[in-house]
């Protein structure tokens, strides 16, 4: 996989909700790295380096399996959030018209 300096927040989000805690724990464990240091990767805080790599393409594997257990792609899944986000921000636009009226 090929990755840019940090993760996108959309594929963040996708992670954090298609994988768990405990698997989260495993894959750090797996590659012998403190889980603080994955979830950092994982929420932004930190950059993708050739170190962390091998356990960012291990929880994406998790996350995809686990999306696809619910009937989901992973590429599904996020369309589906930024569809959410824009139905947000065009509800929100629309009640800031509402309320300068």
């Amino acid at each position: 996989m090929i990755f840019n300096e940090k993760l996108s927040s959309l594929m963040s989000r996708a992670i954090k909700a298609n994988t768990t805690t405990t698997e989260r724990e495993g894959v750090a464990a797996l590659h012998e790295m403190s889980v603080h240091t994955l979830n950092s990767v994982i929420n932004m805080q930190r950059n993708v380096v050739k170190s962390n790599v091998p356990a960012l393409t291990d929880i994406i594997r998790i996350a995809i399996a686990n999306a696809n257990k619910y009937g989901i792609s992973l590429t599904r899944y996020i369309g589906s959030v930024e569809k959410t986000k824009a139905a947000e921000a065009a509800k929100s636009m629309e009640q800031n018209k509402k309320q300068i009226k």
